[in-house]
């Protein structure tokens, strides 16, 4: 096994690519998945999808392929529970869930609220709006089984639509109806309904925006051959990947839009408008790298030219993108969607004193045009 944690299969067949597996032959494959077994891998065959899958759609397997969907996904069942009170390695489901109990001690391992989670709500309303306000208040109590939530008579503002002490008032006697006002020890509190669900109900009041400060005790970890490690280190082998069937490609051929397969393999988004507009890098000389191996083998544009003009290309995301597309295809067609973010940013730069580039402002009047922008001012 190789440092980077890849899997060496000891075939040429068997590619890596930014932690994707691309086997050439039905023979790799065979080799591949007997390997991988072996290590513990559990492996699922989407070549099973019934015919009216979210995947499939009536698509054979060459055209799911073709499409970029993988046939084979490759996964370690190694996510453990470890409970915060005796230590034991417990089963993850539902270990985030109100009230939930060690299943070898009966300690809980997770309340959602407590007295003094901050609740962030808005009450149900026929037309809310997007810019619709919202209460960001501490609980002094939780009844799950009851369904009844009391909220301290205390209004925490700041940040985006959240109302304070001087705006809450108004907002809450809209909503008389909805409310009780209860005394809970020495707290003023207002009584609402909640009930631990999921999803929700048609006598729901309130529809909770966030919630901070719960009770945890327990921690996600991960076991594997019997030593333990946090819920996000790495393992010496890949926790998951996707296994491609290549031999049902045929080598990709230079065209217009070739490059947006190239820059997805390569772990890069192929809208210019996706990224920052400033020069800021995007992109690693990594991603480029994976790009090459990707050339080499599942094209026919020149692999040892790019390796030399990769090398020049800019790091920004918006210049790679160019420079990747012009490379493959002398008129390429580069996607700019109108991304509303642009606009935003330069408007805040613009407001700070900061000088804007020409793409900079070109881009800001592009976003302008962004539907989901057009929809929120509406």
């Amino acid at each position: 096994m190789s440092s980077d944690n890849r899997i060496d299969f000891g075939i040429p067949d068997a590619i890596w690519i930014l932690g994707n597996l691309f086997v050439k032959t039905p023979e790799a494959l065979e080799s591949v998945l007997a390997k991988l077994r072996e290590i513990g891998y559990k492996v699922d065959d989407k070549r099973d999808e019934p015919e009216d899958g979210f995947l499939r759609h009536g698509r054979t397997n060459e055209e799911l392929e073709a499409s970029g969907w993988n046939l084979w996904y490759a996964h370690l069942d190694v996510r453990q529970g470890k409970c915060g009170s005796c230590g034991s390695y417990i089963s993850t489901l539902g270990i985030q869930t109100h009230d939930h109990r060690c299943e070898v001690c009966g300690a809980v391992t997770y309340l959602k609220i407590i007295r003094g989670s901050l609740v962030e709500f808005s009450f149900i309303e026929e037309d809310p709006g997007f810019f619709s306000p919202v209460l960001r208040m501490p609980a002094v109590r939780w009844d799950a089984e009851e369904g009844t939530l009391y909220l301290k008579l205390r209004f925490v503002g700041g940040g985006f639509r959240r109302l304070d002490e001087t705006n809450a008032w108004e907002y809450i006697r809209r909503f008389r109806d909805k409310w009780e006002l209860v005394r809970v020890g020495k707290d003023w509190c207002i009584k609402v309904h909640y009930p631990d669900s999921f999803y929700m109900q048609p006598d729901d009041v309130i529809e909770m925006r966030d919630i901070s400060r719960h009770h945890w005790n327990h921690t996600i970890v991960k076991v594997w051959e019997g030593v333990e490690y946090r819920e996000y280190d790495r393992l010496p082998i890949p926790d998951s990947f996707s296994v491609h069937e290549t031999w049902r490609w045929t080598l990709l051929e230079p065209s217009p839009t070739l490059h947006e397969t190239i820059l997805h393999v390569g772990g890069v988004v192929s809208d210019q408008g996706y990224y920052y507009q400033d020069g800021r890098p995007a992109v690693r000389a990594g991603n480029f790298e994976a790009m090459g191996v990707f050339i080499r083998h599942f094209t026919t544009l020149d692999a040892d030219a790019w390796e030399v003009d990769s090398r020049r290309f800019r790091l920004d995301g918006p210049g790679a993108i160019a420079d990747v597309a012009a490379w493959c295809h002398p008129e390429a067609e580069i996607m700019n969607k109108p991304n509303m973010f642009n606009t935003i940013n330069a408007m805040y730069d613009g407001l700070s004193g900061k000088p804007l580039s020409d793409q900079e402002v070109a881009a800001a009047v592009h976003g302008a045009g962004d539907p989901l922008l057009k929809e929120l001012l509406s």
